[in-house]
């Protein structure tokens, strides 16, 4: 009897602790959402910061675009870097808006007073029935290596580019950024701003290159937690870099009185 009891009391520990394991797992898997599907939110996935676009005007150029990429045919994913090669994975032809940068070509924004890189993401989607939606799935940025490369393969998910992976957005938690095309003014306003410590960058100078390779709409449809197609639906997403905020007008116009008026009690 005991022999017995003491069986089921080890077979029912057993069980409970395979249940912690599988929703530890669970957990492990289910990775970071930043859902930017509301104007305003923000999130981090390891050292990136993601933020909606609320100054918009950028898009096509109003910024300065360095990487195109859409699905083939009917698809409703794609994954491209920034390179001339035409056909490299999905992007785009023209060369004015796929090409390689240099460090020093990405502008410097201050974040609580910490120095980051700033990218900026358009996205093109279709409007209503759902389908202004996007998954952005992957983001890894290399620097230094071959500009303009061509190199398609990867290893373990990671690109076989020859420069130093900085950072990775998606490691192998299955990360992803919520995006809504619907919340700024369509094609040429700009929905995300992505940011970066300047500190990754300490060990590189200006003229390394700097190749970013992205991936969009891998969740498909009524993602766990959202309702919609975050699969691409219409055109092309790109990636630039927009100059780095300055005050508004009025602002500035403030600041201005402020500053004589400051002389003039000096001179007073």
């Amino acid at each position: 009897m005991n022999r017995t009891h003491n069986s089921i009391s080890c077979t029912a520990i057993l069980f409970s602790l395979s249940l912690v394991f599988t929703h530890s797992q669970q957990l492990l898997q289910a990775g970071t959402i930043v859902d930017l599907t509301t104007l305003g939110n923000t999130g981090n996935i390891g050292v990136g910061f993601f933020d909606t676009n609320v100054q918009q005007a950028t898009g096509t150029g109003g910024f300065d675009t360095f990487s195109q990429q859409s699905p083939q045919g009917n698809g409703t994913t794609s994954h491209a870097y920034n390179t001339t090669v035409n056909n490299t994975l999905d992007n785009k032809a023209s060369d004015n808006f796929n090409r390689s940068i240099l460090l020093s070509d990405i502008p410097i924004q201050n974040l609580s007073g910490v120095p980051h890189r700033r990218f900026s993401l358009d996205i093109n989607e279709s409007k209503g029935n759902g389908d202004e939606f996007l998954s952005l799935d992957e983001i890894q940025v290399f620097v230094g290596g071959t500009a303009n490369s061509s190199v398609t393969s990867f290893t373990a998910g990671i690109l076989d580019h020859d420069g130093t992976l900085v950072y990775r957005m998606d490691t192998g938690m299955d990360n992803w950024v919520a995006l809504d095309y619907s919340l700024n003014d369509g094609s040429g306003s700009g929905d995300m701003f992505f940011y970066l410590p300047d500190s990754l960058f300490d060990s590189f100078s200006g003229p390394d290159v700097v190749t970013l390779y992205s991936q969009f709409g891998l969740q498909g449809v009524d993602p766990a937690g959202f309702t919609g197609n975050f699969g691409a639906s219409a055109n092309f997403e790109e990636w630039g870099l927009p100059a780095v905020a300055v005050p508004e007008p009025c602002s500035l116009l403030i600041m201005v009185v402020s500053l004589g008026f400051i002389s003039l009690r000096r001179a007073c």
